[in-house]
């Protein structure tokens, strides 16, 4: 992934999941609601394979840390979009 890094609603992932389709996505939850649910998230990589994020996310990525929260997510378009 070439472009910058976007940030997200989590109100917008779903029309991600569109634009990416069958690709897995490798976010950072930038904010939670009072419930812990991704509210705002970053788009840090995509990939069709997911072992690349992980090379990414270990290898590559200079604003890796442990205290930050990332998760991955395959974007099908034939299912509902739900965040953790």
């Amino acid at each position: 992934m070439d472009e910058p890094e976007k940030v997200y609603d989590a109100s917008h992932m779903a029309q991600l999941y569109q634009e990416l389709p069958n690709h897995w996505l490798l976010l950072e939850v930038l904010e939670t609601n009072e419930h812990g649910r991704a509210e705002k998230l970053r788009l840090l990589k995509y990939a069709k394979d997911k072992n690349e994020l992980y090379e990414y996310l270990l290898d590559e990525d200079p604003h890796w840390e442990w205290s930050k929260r990332y998760i991955f997510v395959f974007s099908d378009p034939e299912k509902e979009c739900e965040i953790p």
